[in-house]
């Protein structure tokens, strides 16, 4: 394996934590979270800290087993990824239930964590929500000041960011959550962002091989309805150029594109000095998913000095009706004009999200997205005349999935049919349309994806079957559970239901008393 900037530490005389990211090695490398940490934990004097993946059993580092360390601490980023977060705890035969577990002390956090920990909960000892840069000076002093297990949550508990499961949890009657018990845990917010996350190990074997990422804001400005990047990472918080000059001499270093990450890049106040300061080392970019309507002549100057050959942009759908319900106030004429400009800008292939399944479609809103994508065609053929290579239009399909603290959280979400149905006529619409690639995630994933997203702690059991069996038989393991997934998944949620999620993060999420 090849890498630059790798941590080895004596562990001797130091709190030896296990960064686990429950995925392989290629997803979890290019992911900013387990950078932030490993750089985090180890910059701390008294911390030694290793990675674990899931086709890395043991460290990176060293070659260590998982039993060596005291404290894991586990990276979760997708729902999926809290079966493999419970099969690598079996393999290491380590009790998946904290009350039953006697070794090592078991932490978690990460964005789907975040947005509901319920499904996992009961597997944690500590689950850890927001931003997670404190934790290591946190985790230290508190270990250290602890003679036993109960006394390290006693001494966590109410301290920012810190939720344990065993102490804080729901108060259900008759099969319902009627409130919650225990003290309420607050997100952990690093404001202002004066460090902002960026890559540490520099590695060929990543989806990012070949840039330095650097975050220039987290948070996200916008209301669309569906995302939850708002509500678990707000106030909206641009990092400072002062701190992110520092980083962008790192990436000049490393001689690689300069990855910028933001969910809407052009919304920094400062962008243009960041474009000035990117200009003045002579490094390629390599946007991120692009928001409409914000392209600038700087960042297309830069786009074309940097070669940049594909974008990606998300319509998410070809209706503007549905488009403006959801909370993206986009119109057609600005996606056209956009995807005009890029074009000129020397962009060949360009990749466009779009999801099926959202609240209050209809099938005439699928063919205004079939209608509107072979639109997108037409200006990318006319604006392309010329190019030795026309390029590519790739679509990539998927099926909402009502995300906690999303404004959509209560909504219905379509059945496996029918989001096959509709991706299906979307297929059919274009299947004689050239240049034009359409894929799209199973919706069967998506609907696994939904209970784990909007469950309680009921799902940990069905977590553990999945962790035993193979993915491909994740439906004969729904078969068996006693609880019916479509509850989780599928159905609608009132408007004075108490969901499983609501002691965290909002205040406002619980509804009033009775009474009130």
């Amino acid at each position: 394996m090849s890498e630059e900037g790798q941590v080895r530490k004596d562990p001797g005389g130091k709190l030896n934590i296990a960064l686990v990211y429950p995925n392989t090695y290629w997803l979890g490398m290019s992911n900013l979270g387990v950078h932030t940490l490993y750089r985090v934990f180890n910059a701390h004097p008294g911390i030694v800290c290793e990675r674990f993946f899931t086709d890395h059993p043991r460290s990176i580092e060293a070659g260590r087993p998982l039993s060596d360390f005291p404290l894991i601490a586990f990276s979760v980023s997708y729902e999926l990824d809290c079966v493999h977060m419970v099969r690598i705890l079996m393999e290491n035969k380590i009790p998946v239930r904290a009350r039953e577990r006697k070794g090592p002390i078991i932490i978690a956090g990460g964005s789907v964590l975040t947005m509901n920990p319920e499904p996992v909960a009961e597997a944690l000892d500590v689950c850890f929500l927001g931003d997670g840069e404190p934790a290591a000076g946190l985790l230290y002093d508190v270990f250290l000041a602890s003679s036993s297990r109960e006394e390290f949550l006693e001494r966590l508990e109410g301290k920012p960011g810190i939720y344990i499961p065993l102490r804080t949890g729901p108060e259900i009657r008759d099969g319902a959550v009627q409130g919650f018990q225990g003290l309420r845990p607050t997100l952990s917010l690093v404001n202002p962002l004066e460090t902002p996350a960026h890559t540490l190990v520099l590695t060929p074997e990543t989806a990012f091989g070949d840039m330095f990422l650097v975050e220039t804001a987290r948070g996200c400005p916008y209301h669309c309805k569906f995302c939850t990047a708002r509500e678990i990472y707000a106030p909206f918080r641009p990092v400072a150029i002062e701190h992110i000059l520092p980083v962008f001499d790192k990436a000049q270093a490393s001689g690689l594109k300069l990855g910028l990450v933001s969910t809407s890049l052009n919304n920094h106040p400062q962008a243009a000095r960041m474009y000035e300061e990117i200009e003045k080392r002579g490094i390629q970019i390599a946007p991120p998913s692009l928001r409409f309507g914000m392209l600038t002549k700087e960042l297309l100057e830069h786009m074309r000095r940097s070669k940049v050959r594909g974008v990606t942009l998300a319509p998410e759908t070809g209706s503007e009706d549905l488009r403006h319900a959801i909370g993206k106030p986009i119109t057609n004429g600005m996606v056209l004009d956009d995807i005009t400009a890029l074009i000129a800008a020397g962009i060949r292939n360009i990749k466009l999200y779009f999801m099926v399944g959202l609240p209050r479609e209809t099938l005439h809103d699928i063919d205004d997205t079939i209608d509107f994508i072979s639109r997108i065609r037409q200006t990318f053929i006319r604006v392309s005349r010329g190019n030795q290579n026309l390029g590519e239009i790739s679509l990539n399909i998927n099926t909402f999935v009502p995300k906690p603290h999303s404004l959509f959280e209560r909504e219905t979400m379509i059945t496996i049919n029918e989001a096959k149905t509709r991706i299906k006529r979307i297929e059919n619409g274009l299947k004689r349309t050239s240049n034009v690639h359409v894929t799209f995630e199973g919706p069967k994933w998506a609907y696994l994806q939904g209970v784990i997203a909007r469950g309680d702690r009921k799902v940990l059991d069905l977590i553990m079957h999945l962790a035993q069996k193979p993915e491909y038989r994740w439906q004969d393991v729904l078969k068996c559970w006693p609880e019916n997934p479509d509850y989780y998944a599928l159905r609608p949620r009132s408007s004075d239901e108490i969901l499983p999620w609501s002691f965290s993060l909002l205040p406002n999420s619980l509804p009033p008393p009775q009474g009130a």
